[in-house]
């Protein structure tokens, strides 16, 4: 039986997490053994690193698309966390559907007490943490005269309504596949420069896509990282200025072209040109082609 993933998930910032390539090794082996049903166990550690890791029983009913950790081997662990043993940070399980986001019964059955969630589907893997947020669900529409127009407004409250959800929660595997953002959000960012170049190459294209839209919280911090790599970011921006996306263009343009040293974007001079000599129609507050114009403008400034 499959599982539709639902994945839900907040953004908040500040949490860093490694986990061992031990354990996840040995995590991995685990539920490739146990295929096509579910794999679960305890997950150890402090300060931010799992370096440790329990495989236990699954007592679910269905295990090809549920789990559930043997409670006794539960109890066993925090009664040993009291004594003095490892601490528990959070659980592990797997999900032979190939997906890593969590399902809605895995939100159902999370607590909100700040234990992380690692999910392994085949050789992806990726951490959750529950948490509640608060619901904007009440509506206020106002009206006023400004300057003699009227003006409409629209702003959202709570009532005081929570939902719990799951976040995605950034982690340093070892591994580069995994620095690729799941979401918008920027935490992701400082783990990725901390890999940084040569050994994020493999990604770069990949990196690219998250520097789409300006209003995404992780497009910015990323672009400013990716601008400080300099030649290496030649191929990456060719492909977005040579794409069919107007509006990744200018922002590639205007965010990262115009940072970039005057010969590294020389590097850029007939993809600029080509761009300039064709008019563009968009919604952004400059068009392609003028944007091209004006980079081509201050290269000839500066004595290109």
């Amino acid at each position: 039986m499959m599982e539709t993933p639902e994945p839900i998930v907040v953004r908040e910032m500040g949490m860093r997490l490694e986990i061992s390539r031990e354990a996840l090794a040995g995590i991995r082996a685990a539920a490739a053994a146990a295929h096509p049903e579910e794999a679960c166990g305890l997950l150890f550690g402090k300060d931010g690193l799992i370096d440790g890791w329990q495989e236990t029983r699954n007592v679910a009913e269905n295990r090809d698309a549920e789990f559930e950790i043997d409670p006794t081997m539960l109890f066993a662990a925090l009664r040993a966390e009291r004594a003095g043993g490892p601490k528990l940070v959070g659980y592990w399980h797997s999900h032979p559907n190939g997906w890593v986001e969590p399902s809605a019964r895995d939100l159902d059955q999370a607590g909100l007490d700040e234990k992380i969630w690692i999910i392994v589907a085949g050789d992806d893997v990726a951490a959750w943490q529950a948490t509640e947020y608060e619901i904007y669900d009440r509506v206020e529409h106002r009206a006023e005269i400004l300057d003699g127009q009227l003006i409409r407004t629209v702003n959202y409250t709570s009532s005081g309504a929570k939902q719990k959800a799951f976040r995605s929660v950034p982690m340093l595997t070892g591994e580069v596949r995994h620095l690729v953002p799941r979401d918008k959000d920027p935490d992701i960012v400082p783990l990725i420069a901390e890999a940084g170049y040569p050994a994020i190459a493999p990604i770069l294209d990949e990196l690219m896509e998250w520097t789409a839209d300006p209003n995404w919280p992780i497009c910015t911090p990323l672009i400013d990282y990716l601008v400080t790599l300099g030649a290496p970011m030649i191929d990456p921006i060719r492909k977005v200025l040579r794409g069919d996306d107007d509006g990744h263009k200018f922002v590639c343009l205007r965010g990262m072209v115009r940072e970039l040293p005057r010969d590294v974007q020389m590097l850029l001079l007939d993809d600029l040109q080509a761009l300039a000599a064709v008019p563009s129609e968009s919604g952004w507050e400059t068009s392609v082609d003028a944007e091209a114009r004006a980079i081509l403008a201050e290269l000839a400034g500066s004595g290109a």
